[in-house]
Protein backbone atom coordinates (compact mmCIF):
# COMPACT_ATOMS: atom_id res chain seq x y z
CA UNK A 1 0.00 0.00 0.00
CA UNK A 2 0.84 3.62 -0.79
CA UNK A 3 3.30 4.71 2.33
CA UNK A 4 1.01 7.83 2.15
CA UNK A 5 -2.57 6.24 3.67
CA UNK A 6 -0.32 4.95 6.85
CA UNK A 7 -0.36 8.94 7.85
CA UNK A 8 -3.99 9.28 8.60
CA UNK A 9 -5.50 7.82 11.67
CA UNK A 10 -6.50 4.35 11.47
CA UNK A 11 -10.14 4.67 12.09
CA UNK A 12 -10.21 6.92 9.03
CA UNK A 13 -8.27 4.41 7.11
CA UNK A 14 -11.02 1.91 8.01
CA UNK A 15 -13.89 3.87 7.49
CA UNK A 16 -12.70 4.93 3.73
CA UNK A 17 -12.19 1.51 3.17
CA UNK A 18 -15.38 0.29 4.20
CA UNK A 19 -17.37 3.53 2.85
CA UNK A 20 -15.25 3.17 -0.40
CA UNK A 21 -16.58 -0.73 -0.57
CA UNK A 22 -20.40 0.09 -0.38
CA UNK A 23 -20.11 2.83 -2.73
CA UNK A 24 -18.96 0.42 -5.32
CA UNK A 25 -21.60 -2.27 -4.71
CA UNK A 26 -24.21 -0.19 -4.38
CA UNK A 27 -22.77 1.57 -6.97
CA UNK A 28 -22.64 -1.26 -9.58
CA UNK A 29 -26.09 -2.60 -8.80
CA UNK A 30 -27.02 0.99 -9.61
CA UNK A 31 -25.35 0.71 -13.05
CA UNK A 32 -26.11 -2.53 -14.01
CA UNK A 33 -28.74 -1.93 -17.18
CA UNK A 34 -31.96 -1.79 -16.52
CA UNK A 35 -32.94 -3.97 -19.18
CA UNK A 36 -31.11 -6.76 -18.60
CA UNK A 37 -31.93 -7.08 -14.91
CA UNK A 38 -35.36 -7.60 -16.67
CA UNK A 39 -34.51 -9.69 -19.07
CA UNK A 40 -32.81 -11.90 -16.57
CA UNK A 41 -34.74 -15.08 -15.90
CA UNK A 42 -34.88 -17.56 -12.35
CA UNK A 43 -32.38 -19.37 -14.07
CA UNK A 44 -30.30 -16.85 -14.25
CA UNK A 45 -30.52 -15.44 -11.37
CA UNK A 46 -29.77 -18.96 -10.12
CA UNK A 47 -26.77 -19.03 -11.99
CA UNK A 48 -25.91 -15.64 -10.28
CA UNK A 49 -26.37 -16.58 -7.05
CA UNK A 50 -24.15 -20.17 -7.49
CA UNK A 51 -21.64 -18.07 -9.17
CA UNK A 52 -21.35 -15.54 -6.36
CA UNK A 53 -20.99 -18.63 -4.04
CA UNK A 54 -17.88 -19.55 -6.11
CA UNK A 55 -16.38 -16.45 -6.57
CA UNK A 56 -17.06 -15.56 -2.96
CA UNK A 57 -14.98 -18.75 -1.78
CA UNK A 58 -12.15 -18.51 -3.86
CA UNK A 59 -11.95 -14.93 -2.42
CA UNK A 60 -12.77 -15.92 0.99
CA UNK A 61 -9.36 -17.87 0.49
CA UNK A 62 -7.69 -15.10 -1.12
CA UNK A 63 -8.38 -12.89 1.70
CA UNK A 64 -7.42 -15.00 4.60
CA UNK A 65 -4.10 -15.68 3.20
CA UNK A 66 -3.48 -12.08 2.74
CA UNK A 67 -4.67 -11.89 6.51
CA UNK A 68 -2.37 -14.45 7.48
CA UNK A 69 0.29 -13.70 5.52
CA UNK A 70 0.09 -9.82 6.89
CA UNK A 71 -0.22 -11.11 10.85
CA UNK A 72 2.95 -13.58 10.27
CA UNK A 73 5.25 -10.48 8.88
CA UNK A 74 4.26 -8.23 11.73
CA UNK A 75 4.55 -11.24 14.24
CA UNK A 76 8.14 -11.52 12.81
CA UNK A 77 8.98 -8.16 13.08
CA UNK A 78 7.17 -7.36 17.17
CA UNK A 79 10.00 -10.89 17.14
CA UNK A 80 13.04 -9.56 15.74
CA UNK A 81 12.85 -6.44 17.71
CA UNK A 82 11.96 -7.94 21.39
CA UNK A 83 15.20 -10.22 20.49
CA UNK A 84 17.08 -7.54 19.22
CA UNK A 85 16.63 -5.56 22.54
CA UNK A 86 17.28 -8.84 24.86
CA UNK A 87 20.75 -9.26 22.88
CA UNK A 88 21.52 -5.81 23.97
CA UNK A 89 20.85 -5.76 27.00
CA UNK A 90 23.10 -8.68 27.87
CA UNK A 91 25.97 -7.64 25.71
CA UNK A 92 25.55 -4.58 28.05
CA UNK A 93 25.61 -6.89 31.12
CA UNK A 94 28.75 -8.40 29.89
CA UNK A 95 30.52 -5.37 29.12
CA UNK A 96 29.73 -4.00 32.34
CA UNK A 97 30.70 -7.05 34.48
CA UNK A 98 34.57 -7.15 32.25
CA UNK A 99 34.69 -3.94 34.25
CA UNK A 100 38.20 -2.80 32.05
CA UNK A 101 38.43 0.57 30.09
CA UNK A 102 38.15 -0.96 27.01
CA UNK A 103 34.81 -3.02 27.81
CA UNK A 104 32.96 0.26 29.44
CA UNK A 105 33.65 2.32 26.01
CA UNK A 106 32.37 -0.87 24.10
CA UNK A 107 29.37 -0.58 26.65
CA UNK A 108 29.08 3.58 25.32
CA UNK A 109 29.23 2.43 21.94
CA UNK A 110 26.37 -0.41 22.92
CA UNK A 111 24.72 2.52 24.40
CA UNK A 112 25.01 4.72 21.40
CA UNK A 113 24.15 2.50 18.85
CA UNK A 114 20.67 1.83 20.46
CA UNK A 115 19.87 5.60 20.35
CA UNK A 116 20.94 5.57 17.13
CA UNK A 117 18.70 2.81 15.99
CA UNK A 118 15.61 4.65 18.22
CA UNK A 119 16.68 7.75 16.70
CA UNK A 120 17.46 7.51 12.89
CA UNK A 121 17.12 3.80 12.12
CA UNK A 122 13.55 3.60 13.09
CA UNK A 123 12.44 6.91 10.92
CA UNK A 124 14.84 5.44 8.14
CA UNK A 125 12.75 2.06 8.16
CA UNK A 126 9.48 3.47 8.16
CA UNK A 127 10.57 5.41 4.67
CA UNK A 128 12.20 2.48 3.15
CA UNK A 129 15.39 3.99 3.83
CA UNK A 130 18.75 2.78 5.20
CA UNK A 131 20.50 4.28 8.28
CA UNK A 132 24.24 4.42 7.80
CA UNK A 133 25.21 6.56 11.08
CA UNK A 134 23.48 3.54 12.51
CA UNK A 135 25.31 1.10 10.51
CA UNK A 136 28.49 2.86 11.80
CA UNK A 137 27.89 2.82 15.42
CA UNK A 138 26.94 -1.03 15.28
CA UNK A 139 30.27 -1.26 13.98
CA UNK A 140 32.20 0.79 16.37
CA UNK A 141 30.84 -1.61 19.15
CA UNK A 142 32.63 -4.90 17.01
CA UNK A 143 35.68 -2.68 16.86
CA UNK A 144 35.42 -2.16 20.35
CA UNK A 145 34.71 -5.41 21.27
CA UNK A 146 38.17 -6.50 19.06
CA UNK A 147 39.93 -4.26 21.44
CA UNK A 148 39.48 -6.24 24.61
CA UNK A 149 42.50 -7.87 25.76
CA UNK A 150 41.61 -10.69 28.07
CA UNK A 151 44.32 -11.89 30.67
CA UNK A 152 42.82 -15.10 32.60
CA UNK A 153 40.61 -17.52 31.74
CA UNK A 154 37.92 -16.02 33.31
CA UNK A 155 38.31 -13.18 30.83
CA UNK A 156 38.43 -15.37 27.80
CA UNK A 157 35.85 -16.84 28.65
CA UNK A 158 33.88 -14.00 29.02
CA UNK A 159 34.81 -12.21 25.63
CA UNK A 160 34.03 -15.29 23.95
CA UNK A 161 30.72 -15.07 25.44
CA UNK A 162 30.12 -11.59 24.36
CA UNK A 163 31.28 -12.52 20.66
CA UNK A 164 28.50 -14.70 20.92
CA UNK A 165 26.03 -12.17 22.23
CA UNK A 166 27.38 -9.75 19.51
CA UNK A 167 26.77 -11.84 16.75
CA UNK A 168 22.88 -12.71 18.23
CA UNK A 169 22.83 -8.85 18.01
CA UNK A 170 23.79 -8.99 14.70
CA UNK A 171 21.95 -11.67 13.74
CA UNK A 172 18.36 -9.92 15.06
CA UNK A 173 19.28 -6.57 13.39
CA UNK A 174 19.07 -8.18 10.10
CA UNK A 175 16.02 -10.17 10.78
CA UNK A 176 14.48 -6.40 12.31
CA UNK A 177 15.49 -4.71 9.17
CA UNK A 178 14.27 -7.58 6.79
CA UNK A 179 11.03 -7.62 8.48
CA UNK A 180 10.61 -3.54 7.98
CA UNK A 181 10.54 -4.79 4.32
CA UNK A 182 8.08 -6.84 4.30
CA UNK A 183 4.60 -6.25 2.73
CA UNK A 184 1.89 -7.57 0.31
CA UNK A 185 3.68 -8.42 -3.16
CA UNK A 186 1.55 -5.77 -5.72
CA UNK A 187 0.47 -8.92 -7.44
CA UNK A 188 -1.29 -10.14 -4.69
CA UNK A 189 -2.63 -6.53 -4.13
CA UNK A 190 -4.02 -6.64 -8.02
CA UNK A 191 -5.54 -10.33 -7.61
CA UNK A 192 -7.26 -9.98 -4.43
CA UNK A 193 -8.95 -6.54 -5.19
CA UNK A 194 -9.88 -7.90 -8.83
CA UNK A 195 -11.48 -10.72 -7.05
CA UNK A 196 -13.15 -8.59 -4.45
CA UNK A 197 -15.02 -6.71 -7.14
CA UNK A 198 -15.93 -9.83 -9.28
CA UNK A 199 -17.50 -10.91 -5.83
CA UNK A 200 -19.61 -7.70 -6.24
CA UNK A 201 -20.85 -8.49 -9.76
CA UNK A 202 -23.43 -11.58 -9.78
CA UNK A 203 -25.04 -9.36 -6.81
CA UNK A 204 -25.95 -6.42 -9.23
CA UNK A 205 -27.83 -8.93 -11.76
CA UNK A 206 -30.91 -9.42 -8.36
CA UNK A 207 -33.70 -7.01 -8.82
CA UNK A 208 -33.01 -4.03 -6.59
CA UNK A 209 -34.79 -4.63 -3.47
CA UNK A 210 -33.94 -3.93 0.00
CA UNK A 211 -33.04 -6.92 0.93
CA UNK A 212 -30.89 -7.01 -2.27
CA UNK A 213 -29.46 -3.83 -1.41
CA UNK A 214 -28.74 -5.07 2.37
CA UNK A 215 -26.70 -7.81 0.95
CA UNK A 216 -24.73 -5.35 -1.31
CA UNK A 217 -24.00 -3.78 1.81
CA UNK A 218 -23.15 -6.42 4.23
CA UNK A 219 -20.76 -8.13 1.55
CA UNK A 220 -19.00 -4.84 1.19
CA UNK A 221 -19.00 -4.07 4.82
CA UNK A 222 -16.87 -7.27 4.88
CA UNK A 223 -14.66 -6.87 2.02
CA UNK A 224 -13.71 -2.92 3.61
CA UNK A 225 -12.99 -4.18 6.87
CA UNK A 226 -10.70 -7.00 5.96
CA UNK A 227 -8.72 -4.61 3.54
CA UNK A 228 -8.37 -2.49 6.21
CA UNK A 229 -6.96 -5.13 8.27
CA UNK A 230 -4.49 -6.51 5.73
CA UNK A 231 -3.48 -2.45 4.62
CA UNK A 232 -3.04 -1.42 8.62
CA UNK A 233 -1.13 -4.40 9.06
CA UNK A 234 1.18 -4.67 5.92
CA UNK A 235 3.62 -2.34 7.09
CA UNK A 236 4.86 -3.64 10.38
CA UNK A 237 6.44 -0.31 11.22
CA UNK A 238 3.99 2.15 10.30
CA UNK A 239 0.64 3.03 10.67
CA UNK A 240 -1.44 3.40 14.58
CA UNK A 241 -0.81 -0.57 14.85
CA UNK A 242 2.85 -0.31 14.07
CA UNK A 243 5.80 -2.07 16.16
CA UNK A 244 7.37 -0.11 18.36
CA UNK A 245 11.24 0.97 19.81
CA UNK A 246 9.63 0.19 23.26
CA UNK A 247 11.96 -2.68 23.65
CA UNK A 248 15.10 -1.20 22.88
CA UNK A 249 14.25 1.98 24.78
CA UNK A 250 13.67 -0.63 27.74
CA UNK A 251 16.78 -1.96 27.08
CA UNK A 252 19.07 1.03 27.28
CA UNK A 253 17.15 2.06 30.71
CA UNK A 254 18.35 -0.93 32.21
CA UNK A 255 21.47 -0.06 31.19
CA UNK A 256 21.01 3.07 32.96
CA UNK A 257 19.62 1.21 36.32
CA UNK A 258 22.88 -1.13 36.40
CA UNK A 259 24.78 1.74 36.06
CA UNK A 260 23.17 3.44 38.64
CA UNK A 261 23.59 0.90 40.87
CA UNK A 262 26.70 0.11 40.44
CA UNK A 263 27.98 3.66 41.44
CA UNK A 264 27.05 3.46 45.13
CA UNK A 265 28.91 0.09 45.19
CA UNK A 266 32.14 1.61 44.12
CA UNK A 267 32.02 4.07 45.86
CA UNK A 268 31.97 1.98 49.10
Amino acid sequence: MPLIIYEVPNWVLGLSLVLAWVVLGLGAQALFPRRWRERATESDRNVALASLGVIATINSLLLAFSAVSVWDSFSAAEQAVSREATAMAQLGRSLAVYGTPESRLARERLRGYGRSVIGKEWAAMQHEQPSQPTLDAFDDVYRSLGDLRPTTGAETALVEHMWTEANDLLTQRRARLEASDGKVPVTLWVVVLVSSLLTLAPVAVLPVTACSRGAIVVLALALGLVFHFVAAMDRPFLGAERVTSDPIENALANMQRWDARSLPVAAR
